[in-house]
């Protein structure tokens, strides 16, 4: 039987859809390369269950101080989890809902049903250790990055300067990550027409015209980055939708004073 040593190697993004989570994702993983951190999986898997196969037979059992995980999923995880830290994210559900319906393509209760997920983990996450789980707030993401990156490195135990954890937000602000998009997608559209082969890692299918190229080095997708700011909601929803957007979580807007 191996013995496992009971150090901290795993780092679990874990959000309700469209609140961060690729960006935290990311920013954790180069916060670890500037440490010198082996960061695995060196290739972004597409689904949950390839992050938790990669846990479960690879991570729980490895004994290489220089080598560490960071996994991205979209579920609510148990609060004894070995080896692992939680990072989460809240951000305004109704930036969220304007946000799920365009990514999503989808309509307005569905989107809805997407955005009260966020309600779920806010209320089960805020009851676990707050050793073990961190809570980070989108609209800082968005309004103080280069702060966010700082707290991002200190909850997971490693110490970087500003100038930094400024490159780091140089690297992914939203510019950066539209051009990354816009590479990725113009490539594919090209190998589309000119019916060339298409690694499958590369591109994520819904139907035969339905789907989004996929940057394998960060997980980013098609559509990923939207135009919109925190608050555009307002300009998206109509008087009765904005009506139900706000009886719904008028709690949670006020408690983070959204």
């Amino acid at each position: 039987m191996i013995k496992i040593i009971m150090n901290i190697n795993s780092f679990w993004i874990s959000t309700t859809p469209r609140t961060g989570s690729m960006w935290l994702y990311n920013v954790t993983r180069e916060i670890l390369k500037f440490s010198r951190i082996n960061v695995l999986p060196t290739k972004i898997p597409k689904s949950s269950l390839e992050f938790f196969e990669i846990f479960e037979k690879q991570s729980l059992i490895d004994q290489n101080n220089s080598n560490k995980y960071v996994f991205k999923i979209h579920r609510i995880l148990n609060p004894n989890l070995p080896r692992s830290k939680i990072l989460t994210t809240i951000r305004d559900p109704r930036d969220v809902c304007i946000s799920f319906k365009e990514f999503m393509k989808t309509d307005f209760n569905t989107a809805l049903k997407a955005a009260k997920d966020l309600l779920q983990y806010e209320k089960i996450y805020k009851t676990y250790n707050k050793d073990y789980v961190k809570f980070f707030k989108y609209e800082n993401i968005e309004n103080k990055s280069i702060e966010t990156v700082l707290e991002i490195a200190n909850f997971i135990g490693y110490e970087i300067s500003y100038k930094n954890a400024k490159e780091i937000s140089l690297k992914f602000n939203k510019k950066k990550i539209r051009n990354l998009i816009k590479n990725n997608d113009e490539n594919l559209i090209y190998k589309i027409q000119n019916k060339e082969d298409i690694d499958d890692s590369s591109i994520v299918y819904f139907s035969k015209d339905n789907y989004r190229s996929f940057d394998t080095k960060t997980g980013f997708q098609t559509n990923h980055i939207s135009n919109r700011n925190s608050g555009d909601w307002k300009k998206s929803f109509s008087s009765k939708e904005i009506e139900i957007l706000n009886f719904e979580f008028k709690d949670f807007i006020s408690e983070y004073k959204f």
